[in-house]
Order: C-alpha cells, then sequence, then structure tokens
C-alpha cells in the first residue's frame, strides 16, 4: 500500500511540474522570448511549489 501511495504523489507531482512547464513553454512563445534551461528550471520550481498545498493537506489528513 505505501508504495502505491508514494507512486501516486510522484505521479501527481509530475503532472503538476508537466503542466507548469507547457504553460511557461506556451507564454515564453505568445512573449517571443526563447525558452531556455533557466526557464526550465523556473517551471520546476513553481511546479513543486503549486503541489505544495496539496501535499500538506494530504499529509495532515493521515
Amino acid at each position: 500500500m505505501m508504495i502505491n501511495q508514494k507512486l501516486k504523489t510522484l505521479f501527481v507531482l509530475a503532472l503538476y511540474v508537466g503542466i507548469t512547464i507547457g504553460v511557461y513553454a506556451i507564454a515564453c512563445h505568445f512573449m517571443h522570448i526563447e525558452f531556455q534551461d533557466i526557464h526550465l528550471l523556473y517551471a520546476i520550481l513553481i511546479g513543486c511549489i503549486a503541489y505544495l498545498p496539496r501535499f500538506i493537506a494530504e499529509r495532515r489528513r493521515k
């Protein structure tokens, strides 16, 4: 059971980060800014921060 929960958490975090990277890339495209490595790192950081409230809520529920 514990492995399934960790896999689910990892999948949801990856989903948050992936969506954030996509939104960031689209925003860079429309602003005519080249999507560089530093933008990728910013997007990953924002995705992890966006996931934090959900992670905290799951921990408190247990």
